[in-house]
């Protein structure tokens, strides 16, 4: 190959890369190019003036002035004549010049005649087209000097132009890219099962970057085999959930086993797909990005994005990929553990009530020839209450337990829910305070089962918590009142039960047990640092 041709192909790709990032192919007119080609088809005196970018297979009219078509094949291009020279070009009459004699924009019903582009050189030094005037007439003098130096100019304008607005869309992209990543976080963890995940985070994706299909996929060891559970598809496309081998597609699996993301922009000009078109094309797959998923130095899951047509996939794009499939693999990942830990928790759950169980029946066959039953009853009953602060805890994987939620099973497992009113906020027990706290609530309702509220029919218990503000650390307050009983008298001896209430929470804090007229009252309180700590 010669070297003028390998730096035409160094061009055409540095333009593929530059236009990809300017985000200006196919976007609606806009008067600031509409104004440059007014100016510059009135300063040289021509009926017809173009902002001619260069695609892979078009040149596309970014602003235009008396031309209709908005496009022309790239092969009908005279903009694209000695480009990569960087040299404004001028032929004064394209009929006599070898490179345009034959051009249907010449010889066809338009009618070109004589031709000056300038060149549109970004910041980088990439070309990506001209700002052109073409007269319908020879113009054997070609362009004045002044002609010239006002073409160039306002090519340079030109270039300016497409440079902010390259930074104005850019910054518009990535504030969308970094919406959609702070929705697709949520979406994952409001999530309840992986394949929801999925599910939700490829239509995120897929309708953020206007692509025809995304989805996730895990990878076998030998990473050749790909398994799509679901994907997102835009209308007309047809999914491709199943079990798939990447080489179908095309040499596609090097990159992946490596880490490195799959990005084609043009399967039919990529040497990696060319082979295997047929697979791709019937399935709708021009463009593409396959982003892996690694744990541990292996690639064990692949993000994919699709699009029917040849699309470039700028940096910030790939980036977003990269964001969107680590947070669904963790997410993934996180549910997975969750859900194993939830088994273990059960496992666990399940062997402390048969522990209970095993202990509850050993006391009876021990205790059977004890005469005093209600000690063997109680004893019993507090078993029953463990219980229910196990079951408490286990509904929060035995992290904490609602306060609540721990009273309401003691109570209930009692039988006197309908007549203990509870009010408080939410508070989370450590497993050492929700234990001693159903203890307690154990004992202060079988005191008033036995001699308090509960012994008569009108009688009821006011259970009422508060969290009060401290300066160095929040103290939990719990009032236990009884109202509706007979007349309270203190007891005249303090058994286990009594001991038990005034050890307190977690056996620290305070305790206040008054035996008042209208009956029992008892006053709990203790540091929230000491109730949340396992």
């Amino acid at each position: 190959m010669s070297l003028s041709a390998d730096r035409t192909d160094f061009g055409a790709a540095q333009r593929a890369r530059a236009l990809a990032d300017l985000m200006v192919l196919d976007t609606p007119d806009e008067q600031a190019f509409d104004d440059l080609v007014f100016v510059a088809a009135k300063a040289c005196d021509v009926p017809i003036a173009l902002i001619t970018l260069l695609d892979t297979d078009r040149q596309w009219f970014k602003a235009k002035y008396g031309l209709e078509v908005c496009e022309t094949e790239i092969e009908h291009s005279v903009c694209r004549i000695e480009i990569d020279q960087g040299d404004l070009l001028e032929i004064v009459d394209l009929t006599n010049d070898a490179r345009t004699k034959r051009n249907p924009l010449v010889t066809g019903v338009r009618h070109f005649r004589a031709y000056a582009g300038a060149p549109l050189v970004l910041r980088s030094g990439a070309i990506v087209g001209r700002l052109c005037v073409i007269d319908t007439v020879p113009r054997p003098e070609g362009l004045s000097e002044m002609e010239k130096a006002m073409l160039q100019a306002l090519a340079r304008l030109a270039s300016e132009n497409l440079e902010l607005r390259r930074i104005a869309k850019a910054s518009e992209r990535l504030t969308a890219l970094q919406t959609a990543l702070v929705e697709i976080g949520e979406t994952i963890r409001s999530s309840h099962d992986t394949a929801e995940m999925a599910s939700a985070t490829a239509a995120i994706v897929g309708r953020t970057l206007s692509a025809d299909r995304a989805g996730f996929g895990s990878v076998n060891e030998d990473v050749d085999t790909i398994d799509v559970e679901t994907d997102w598809t835009a209308p007309g496309a047809v999914s491709i959930a199943g079990r798939h081998r990447l080489n179908e597609y095309g040499n596609l699996r090097e990159p992946l086993v490596v880490g490195d993301p799959l990005v084609v922009w043009d399967a039919l000009t990529d040497d990696r797909t060319l082979h295997n078109l047929e697979s791709a094309m019937r399935v709708g797959v021009r463009s593409l990005v396959d982003m892996p998923v690694r744990d541990r130095g292996k690639t064990i899951a692949v993000f994919f994005v699709h699009s029917a047509h040849p699309r470039p996939w700028p940096a910030e794009e790939i980036s977003f990929l990269r964001s969107a499939a680590d947070r669904l693999e963790a997410g993934v990942a996180r549910h997975r553990t969750e859900q194993q830990q939830l088994i273990v928790n059960g496992e666990i759950a399940h062997r402390l009530k048969n522990m209970l169980t095993m202990v509850q029946a050993i006391a009876s066959q021990t205790l059977r020839s004890v005469t005093d039953r209600e000690a063997v009853y109680a004893f019993e009953r507090r078993l029953m209450a463990l219980s229910a602060a196990h079951d408490a805890l286990h509904q929060m994987s035995w992290t904490q337990a609602d306060l609540q939620a721990v009273a309401a099973t003691v109570i209930d497992a009692i039988g006197f829910s309908d007549r203990v009113d509870m009010s408080g906020p939410a508070v989370a027990l450590g497993p050492r305070a929700a234990l001693s706290f159903s203890l307690i609530v154990h004992e202060l309702l079988t005191n008033a089962c036995k001699y308090g509220a509960l012994t008569s029919d009108d009688g009821h218990v006011s259970l009422s918590w508060d969290v009060e503000v401290g300066q160095d650390d929040d103290l939990l307050r719990v009032t236990w009142r009884e109202r509706g009983g007979p007349p309270v008298v203190p007891p005249t001896h303090r058994g286990f039960g009594s001991k038990l209430i005034n050890i307190g929470l977690v056996g620290t804090g305070g305790v206040d047990v008054r035996y008042e007229p209208a009956g029992l009252t008892a006053d709990l309180h203790a540091s929230m640092r000491h109730l949340v700590q396992g």
